[in-house]
């Protein structure tokens, strides 16, 4: 009975970091400053090869206030989404001149011929949506089980996702529904930027469709006063001049 006992303490002593601890460190190293503005490259093809090359900008503030806007080429240019909270988020289309909120399972729907969906590029509040766990640790990756909460109307039921320890950034996300595996989220580059880390290179596959997007940082910069200069509104949104 004492072997057993001590067996029982050890193991429950496997990991240093709870799944929500370690959740909410990855969430604190995405999104630590007061804002930034982004220039993008984004890149869409499928089965290995390259499609279409687009311009996008990215103006972000928290966790989830967000501005994605294309600057290029002509047939999406202006075409962006403002979200304000995961509950709320709208989309602009030039070609009506107005905004339109989107809603329900819109949220899950993929964002412009990319393979974001509008949640996955408005967010990083992955502890909204799910409980986390810790299933395996080395000395260099922590790799997380997380479940869809009860209340969540994600499209995936489950997610692993691999983080570093060195600096709690994502490094691969596996995306199920169903159980069934949709999408893979690499994070092929990081880079510290003065006091953050940028994720200056992604790729996200569809496997459903065999589709691949991937996007890299051209240009970044940190804490210039956004929330000041009215940028995460309708009207910003709105505006072709950014």
């Amino acid at each position: 009975m004492k072997k057993y006992f001590f067996f029982l303490v050890i193991a429950g002593n496997l990991f240093s970091l709870t799944g929500q601890e370690v959740l909410e460190r990855v969430e604190k190293s995405l999104t630590g400053f007061s804002d930034q503005m982004a220039t993008c490259e984004v890149i869409l093809g499928e089965k290995g090869t390259v499609k279409e090359t687009r311009v996008m900008k990215i103006w972000s503030a928290g966790k989830s206030r967000r501005v994605v806007k294309f600057v290029s080429p002509s047939n999406v240019k202006d075409i962006g989404i403002l979200v304000l909270s995961e509950q709320e988020m709208y989309i602009y289309l030039p070609a009506y001149k107005k905004t339109r909120r989107i809603e329900g399972s819109m949220k899950n729907q993929n964002f412009q011929g990319t393979d974001f969906s509008y949640r996955e590029i408005g967010s990083y509040e992955y502890s909204k949506d799910f409980d986390s766990k810790v299933i395996k640790e080395d000395d260099k990756i922590i790799q997380l089980e997380l479940t869809k909460k009860p209340d969540s109307d994600s499209s995936y039921n489950k997610i692993i996702m691999e983080v570093e320890k060195q600096n709690f950034l994502p490094k691969k996300l596996e995306m199920y529904s169903n159980n069934e595996l949709k999408k893979v989220l690499t994070i092929i580059a990081a880079e510290k930027k003065g006091n953050y880390w940028a994720l200056t290179h992604i790729k996200m596959e569809d496997l459903t469709k065999n589709h691949f997007t991937e996007i890299k940082i051209k240009e970044i910069i940190f804490d210039s006063g956004l929330e000041g200069k009215g940028i995460f509104t309708e009207r910003f949104l709105k505006n072709s001049s950014n």
